[in-house]
């Protein structure tokens, strides 16, 4: 079995290391130009951005070729608006691998902590974490997938109403101009470590301190891992950062690291 995965705040890693199987970094095939993958099980693990896949998962299933007798996909997502499920992530994500010639057989999603600081306060989150029942969904997927099982997430009305609401973010996401609505701090220490998980190569250093493209995920890695906490966005709701505790820094940086 092989386990694609994108992170940037090790959520989605965290769920494939759990799932198992031959770990890859889908931002490093990109890099590598890697795009044909072969075995009896491959799956595809990724975080849920304004109820869309990420734009790197878009263009990653475009140019993919997978070859397996059984395919499944697992979205993290953190904030419950819909039945099952935050949006319609999943049905977006069916929609673009049937274009592309697949048939994946399985396509679920766990709710895990809301890293979106745009309208989330990491402290609230975090205390949410035992409500969320994170280890006993994922030990629902991963069962799921063991015994082969064929499944799609129903998102539920609310839920495909709040994708259709979010179609304006996911269009200013996809710009690649998030970053210019963020702001370094005089704690920045020139590390470099935001251009070490930036899955786009979106940021070099300058005069010691990042300087950030018109290529931005939004997936806010940067952000997020900096040891210093110095990055922040114009209007975030919290000054709290978060990396799943089930994953490092370095592993963030093996993953993402374009330099």
């Amino acid at each position: 079995m092989k386990t694609l995965y994108f992170t940037a705040t090790g959520n989605s890693l965290a769920v494939a290391k759990k799932i198992g199987g031959e770990t890859i970094s889908i931002a490093q095939a990109i890099r590598n130009n890697q795009y044909e993958f072969e075995d009896n099980v491959i799956g595809l693990v990724f975080p849920t951005y304004c109820c869309y896949p990420p734009k790197i998962i878009r263009d990653f299933i475009e140019r993919a070729k997978l070859k397996a007798d059984y395919l499944f996909a697992v979205a993290t997502y953190g904030n419950a608006m819909g039945k099952g499920g935050d949006g319609s992530e999943m049905l977006a994500f069916d929609k673009i691998t049937k274009a592309a010639g697949y048939h994946f057989n399985y396509l679920n999603a766990i709710l895990m902590v809301d890293n979106f600081i745009d309208n989330f306060d990491i402290n609230k989150e975090v205390e949410k974490i035992s409500s969320k029942k994170i280890d006993e969904s994922l030990a629902a997927v991963i069962g799921d997938i063991n015994q082969r099982k064929d499944y799609v997430k129903d998102p539920g009305t609310f839920g495909k109403i709040i994708t259709r609401m979010c179609k304006g973010l996911v269009k200013s996401q996809d710009t690649g101009l998030s970053a210019q609505k963020f702001i370094i701090s005089d704690a920045c220490n020139g590390c470099g470590t935001c251009a070490k998980v930036c899955p786009y190569k979106n940021i070099t250093m300058k005069d010691g301190g990042p300087q950030f493209g018109t290529n931005c995920l939004s997936c806010y890695g940067c952000i997020h891992n900096c040891p210093q906490t110095a990055i922040h966005k114009k209007g975030e709701k919290s000054g709290k950062r978060w990396r799943n505790h089930n994953v490092s820094l370095k592993e963030i940086i093996d993953a993402n690291n374009q330099c």
